[in-house]
């Protein structure tokens, strides 16, 4: 029971770093680096295709469904065990 709550902690965790990656990715576009990637040259020079933003936003909400769709599991099996003690 204790792995489960460890587990759900640690799935939380990763959900807010991700829902973060946005703002990182902006915060470093404006400091001058080159957005993790998205743009190579910098802000200033940057020529990126259409799809780049909306790439990078379905992969993030993939990926925040995946983690959400865990978390979810977990608390379903701490509910279970829990029902099961009492």
């Amino acid at each position: 029971m204790t792995a489960l709550r460890i587990t759900l902690g640690v799935l939380l965790v990763i959900a807010a770093a991700v829902a973060a990656v946005p703002a990182l990715v902006l915060f470093d576009l404006v400091s001058g680096g080159t957005g993790w990637g998205l743009c190579e040259t910098g802000l200033s020079s940057c020529s990126t295709g259409y799809f780049a933003g909306p790439e990078l936003f379905a992969l993030l909400t993939v990926v925040m469904f995946v983690i959400l769709a865990l978390a979810a599991m977990c608390l379903r099996a701490l509910r279970h065990l829990g029902s099961r003690r009492s």
